[in-house]
């Protein structure tokens, strides 16, 4: 394939019915996708700051996250009914959003795994905590609407936005690398390996800076675009710019490529987060294969790799569109998976450490493991494509201009995932005899811990990827479609200028 005709496309379509972007602004604006995987991260220890700061039990950490998932339920359409209101100043609309839900943020993780740890335990511990995850998870929320309405605001481009999410997805895959990296080499060592409340209190920090960077550059990005010429004229569309809890309601109700997204979201965050959760993430690599070092490194050389088969496969979602994208990438990722777990069944509990030490065992763990992050890559791209698109579709629907609500539902979605997955994840490790301490690297090897790993790095996001399958059965919104729908907007707005 050549790459002059990929970065042409890139560049945008000719015809005057789409809004392009400049090729600067489509790579920094996303950045703040990889801030978020950033706290993402962070809170996936949480967990373990529960037990080594608070003095919690792990089972009721678990009940704990769940509590965590309710109030999130409660936190997603308020905020996003408050960006879809808001009006556009001086300092944007998005931007405004970005740096309030950053400040948040960061002050809640400060508070919770340095500043207060160790400071309390029995119930006063518990509140604690718990005040100061609720703290996080409104700062969170807020930054997750931010960031996902960017791509719908940025361009409606079909060439563009497959590479503008490619450019996020290449965020959320650098930010694993570069902390993971750090905190194997630098950060662990000087702890002894364990996951204490010392180690954690000094990767707050670290996570917070590399966090802030992202900011930065999407601050300057999102600049072009985030002001009140661009986002006056796409509010003013439709029937009405403001929008409340009645359209959201009627969106879920009547906005059916909606629900399909939705189960799409929630079936690919599952995918990623059972198989991605600290917890899970010792017991493979420090437990089983025994070496947390080793496969640091094949993980993040596997993922540079794999952004190479990303920009291609935003070449292939640009041309196919995301159903037939989201369909063919679902199969790869379940085969590779599938792979995997015949590997690792195949060396049993005792003889994953093979993989640690090299040869032939090393070598198909490390080719198996950079196809699966390439495939999943292209999934993820073709995600944050999906969700603009259905921005675009509710604005020539209902004549509602809703990225912060559209961003709701995905983000209410992913946490409420991410959050049970957590809660199963305690339990289950909880079941198998991790009732007062986490899973730590240096353990010994079982038989029930073995099939457990098994069942969430393999098992669960297999089932996650069979559901992508079914709901894009059901999506109606394929490449044709999308035409149709942004001829249909520019006419749109062609109409209301000459009414102006």
């Amino acid at each position: 394939m050549n790459l002059k005709k990929i970065f042409a496309g890139a560049k945008g379509s000719e015809g005057g019915i789409y809004r392009t972007a400049s090729m600067r602004s489509m790579l920094l604006a996303c950045a703040t996708s990889g801030g978020k995987t950033v706290f993402m991260m962070l809170m996936s220890y949480a967990g373990y700051m529960a037990n080594a700061g608070y003095g919690i039990l792990v089972m009721l950490t678990g009940i704990i996250m769940t509590v965590k998932t309710i109030f999130d339920g409660v936190c997603d359409p308020i905020v996003a009914a408050v960006f879809d209101r808001m009006k556009v100043g001086k300092l944007g609309k998005v931007r405004k959003f970005l740096l309030i839900g950053y400040g948040v943020t960061v002050l809640s993780a400060i508070l919770m795994f340095h500043i207060l740890a160790n400071k309390f335990d029995g119930a006063l511990g518990v509140f604690i905590y718990c005040a100061h995850f609720a703290l996080f998870v409104v700062g969170y929320t807020i930054l997750s609407i931010g960031t996902t309405t960017i791509p719908a605001i940025l361009t409606n481009d079909p060439k563009q936005r497959p590479f503008m999410n490619f450019a996020a997805t290449c965020y959320q895959f650098l930010a694993p690398i570069i902390l993971n990296t750090l905190m194997a080499f630098m950060i662990l060592p000087r702890h002894g390996n364990q996951y204490d409340a010392a180690c954690l209190g000094e990767a707050c920090y670290l996570y917070s800076g590399v966090a802030l960077l992202f900011m930065a550059l999407t601050i300057f990005g999102i600049a072009p675009v985030d002001n009140e010429k661009n986002l006056g004229e796409l509010m003013s569309i439709g029937n009405k710019a403001k929008v409340g809890f009645k359209d959201m309601w009627n969106m879920l109700k009547v906005n059916k490529p909606l629900r399909c997204y939705i189960i799409t979201g929630a079936s690919d965050k599952l995918a990623t987060k059972m198989a991605t959760d600290s917890i899970v993430s010792v017991m493979l690599t420090g437990i089983l294969i025994a070496n947390y070092q080793a496969v640091t490194v094949i993980n993040s050389f596997g993922k540079i790799i794999a952004l190479v088969f990303a920009f291609l496969g935003g070449v292939f979602i640009a041309k196919h569109g995301v159903k037939k994208s989201t369909t063919v990438w679902s199969w790869v990722n379940i085969g590779i998976s599938v792979a995997l777990f015949a590997l690792c069944m195949y060396l049993g509990p005792w003889g994953m450490k093979k993989i640690g030490v090299g040869g032939l065992p090393m070598i198909l763990y490390i080719g198996l493991t950079m196809g699966k992050d390439a495939a999943a890559m292209v999934l993820n791209t073709a995600e944050g494509m999906m969700r603009a698109d259905i921005v675009d579709y509710e604005l020539d629907r209902s004549g509602n201009f809703m990225p912060g609500m559209v961003g709701a539902c995905y983000t209410f979605t992913e946490k409420l995932i991410s959050s049970l997955g957590s809660t199963f994840t305690t339990f289950a490790v909880g079941l198998i005899g991790y009732v007062t301490v986490m899973p730590q690297m240096g353990d010994k090897s079982t038989i029930p811990l073995f099939y457990l790993t098994m069942a969430l790095v393999y098992g669960m996001p297999v089932l996650g990827w069979l559901c992508n399958i079914v709901a894009m059965k059901f999506y109606a919104l394929d490449k044709q479609r999308m035409v149709e729908i942004q001829t249909s907007i520019a006419d749109k707005k062609k109409a209301l200028r000459g009414k102006k």
